[in-house]
């Protein structure tokens, strides 16, 4: 386990990208060379949890960079670009988020799950430099504030407690089973013949990556007539959250929502803020509830609500989502049991490398195919910290344990990979490589912070 710490440090110091903006130097850590070259959201969130441990400084430095794109309306952007990288796709050209941007940081124009006010509450408390602490409080805790602003403002206009997504990418599980029927909304035959080309001539992922495991061809056609949409409303929040044909209540992102409320909470209670720390919690319990009212008391699962339309409508796919309420604390204690009887289920979501993304008994379940069905580091750490706030329950208790002993085992004999085989734990069973990406940051940062958090908290 040593070894595998010094090498997840090593991938971490690798993926380091420098760059000068505004006359400013940023430290980022990408997700991938050989496909993510930009800064990614929660991505970097996640990196900052994990370098904390290693690296006080680059933990700083990973947040900084990150809030250093924030629009003037308080949106912090799924993607910050790194400049004159074209493998990715869609590149800054694609946006027309110019008029947003702060100065040379070019960004994406959508966000992605809510994890910042965990990572800084995270990063902050395990901090030991007093100027860096000095310096969290003072440049990143403002620009994080104002994005939970942004968030609760222009995601929830009706205040109903749960934000409202509006791109599959922001969901951070872009093509889980559970947007195929929201993206039915959008029909082929009205999509520009324009925007099919674009995706036809530039599209990159299944060229760098197995096209098998990627999303496919209709998927992207979909994903980038919202951002051809976007674009034609000029980037105005008040009408996209209102007119887009994708607009969901994810359960995903509201419970991550929910908790980083919690986190920075806490964190402005310690510094004597006790009236903003009041207002986060309170919109922490407004979703805390509403995400409890999501729940299908017949099969146990928390369903998501395409809210695209007058008349809103369950989400009926089984997925590992359902999990996430744990880390909200939403779920109630009588039906904790059956909620972790689901998880733990061999037929359902229990492989030999839990969790499997997408319940394997549903129809959709694909062992290699991105987010319908592989394991991810990056979900099974939800789930991890989720069944934690359960501390009461020997039984959750020795779940949590043995999820994370079958996560680390999964990295250490696999390596770094984007996601993982949940049905044997392969990484890269052959060769063009089937499952995504290699050298990857979010599972070196996950498999750090596991291993010194263990020490932690028993």
């Amino acid at each position: 386990m040593v070894e595998s710490v010094q090498r997840a440090i090593s991938i971490l110091d690798k993926n380091v990208y420098q760059v000068t903006l505004n006359g400013t130097t940023y430290r980022r850590t990408v997700p991938s060379k050989e496909f993510y070259v930009h800064q990614w959201l929660w991505d970097s969130a996640t990196h900052a949890m994990g370098l904390v441990y290693v690296d006080e400084q680059r933990a700083f430095d990973e947040l900084f960079s990150l809030v250093s794109g924030q629009w003037e309306n308080g949106l912090i952007a799924q993607i910050t670009f790194n400049p004159n990288e074209k493998k990715y796709f869609p590149g800054p050209e694609y946006w027309g988020t110019e008029k947003c941007a702060t100065g040379e940081i070019k960004t994406s124009g959508i966000t992605q799950p809510p994890l910042l006010g965990i990572s800084f509450a995270h990063v902050f408390s395990h901090t030991h430099s007093k100027k860096l602490q000095s310096r969290l409080l003072l440049e990143i805790l403002p620009k994080v504030l104002k994005y939970h602003d942004y968030l609760k403002d222009y995601r929830d206009p009706e205040n109903s407690g749960l934000l409202t997504v509006v791109h599959p990418w922001e969901t951070g599980l872009d093509n889980s089973p559970r947007w195929d029927k929201p993206l039915q909304n959008i029909k082929l035959a009205d999509i520009p013949d324009s925007v099919k080309s674009l995706v036809n001539r530039y599209r990159s992922d299944d060229k760098l990556g197995d096209p098998r495991v990627r999303p496919g061809l209709d998927d992207y056609y979909r994903y980038m007539y919202l951002v051809h949409l976007f674009k034609s409303w000029n980037w105005d929040y008040r009408v996209i959250v209102k007119k887009s044909p994708f607009a969901v209540k994810d359960i995903l992102f509201n419970s991550l929502w929910c908790e980083s409320n919690e986190a920075l909470a806490r964190v402005l209670t310690t510094i004597g803020r006790n009236d903003d720390a009041l207002r986060l919690k309170g919109w922490a319990d407004e979703t805390r509830q509403a995400l409890r009212a999501r729940r299908d008391p017949v099969t146990g699962y928390f369903r998501d609500q395409d809210v695209s339309s007058a008349t809103p409508t369950d989400i009926g796919a089984n997925t590992i989502a359902t999990f996430l309420p744990l880390l909200a604390e939403a779920v109630d204690e009588k039906d904790a049991a059956s909620t972790l009887s689901l998880l733990t289920d061999p037929a359902q979501f229990w492989t030999k490398t839990p969790v499997a993304s997408t319940a394997l008994s549903a129809k959709e379940f694909d062992p290699l195919k991105y987010w319908r069905g592989p394991t991810w580091p990056i979900t099974n750490l939800f789930v991890i910290e989720g069944l934690r706030k359960y501390a009461k329950s020997p039984r959750a208790q020795s779940i949590r344990k043995e999820l994370e002993d079958k996560t680390l085992s999964m990295i250490d004999a696999h390596g770094f990979f984007e996601y993982y085989d949940p049905q044997n734990g392969a990484a890269r069973p052959g060769k063009p490589t089937p499952l995504g990406f290699g050298s990857f940051s979010w599972s070196a940062a996950i498999y750090v912070y596991l291993t010194y958090r263990r020490k932690e908290v028993v």
